[in-house]
């Protein structure tokens, strides 16, 4: 599968219109790489609610979704609720033991060549070196997180910036 590069400006990238975004990437295999603690934290600390994955997943569209992996540290409680829930999904559970971040970018890194658009569920500026890695790989990189908790330098990094609103918080 070529892999083809956008070469318009970032910022002129960012301009279109989401659901010209999404018509373009129908046969792409996708992976969805999420920060789980920097997602629901950033949730509740501003919409007061959990994160609604299901919705999320839903978004990314008709788009291939290879793999969707969860990083969440051992410490953090996963309940048994929600584990069943997201294998339903296909997903996958990693839980090191401190911080996600190393595993999640040792995850991207690896899979890159299979994958034409790498999702990062989370809004850290510590993932801008992944960003450029992929990139300069030929992987499209979509930022999906809420905008409150998300680096600016983030967001222009990325091909594709996608805000989280409250419509993603559960109901």
């Amino acid at each position: 599968m070529a892999k083809k590069r956008n070469s318009s400006s970032s910022s002129s990238r960012k301009r279109v219109h989401e659901s010209e975004q999404h018509k373009h990437l129908l046969f792409q295999t996708v992976g969805i790489f999420i920060d789980a603690e920097n997602i629901e934290l950033s949730g509740l600390k501003h919409h007061e609610g959990r994160t609604d994955y299901k919705k999320i997943l839903e978004k990314v569209g008709d788009r291939e979704i290879t793999r969707i992996l969860y990083y969440k540290p051992e410490y953090k409680e996963i309940s048994a609720d929600f584990q069943k829930f997201w294998w339903s999904l296909g997903g996958e559970i990693k839980r090191p033991q401190k911080n996600a971040d190393s595993f999640m970018v040792i995850d991207a890194v690896t899979m890159a060549d299979k994958l034409d658009v790498v999702i990062i569920l989370g809004g850290d500026k510590d993932f801008l070196p992944l960003v450029w890695y992929l990139r300069s790989r030929g992987c499209r990189v979509e930022i999906w997180s809420w905008p409150e908790a998300t680096s600016p330098e983030l967001k222009e990094a990325a091909d594709f910036y996608y805000p989280l609103n409250p419509d993603f918080m559960v109901k």
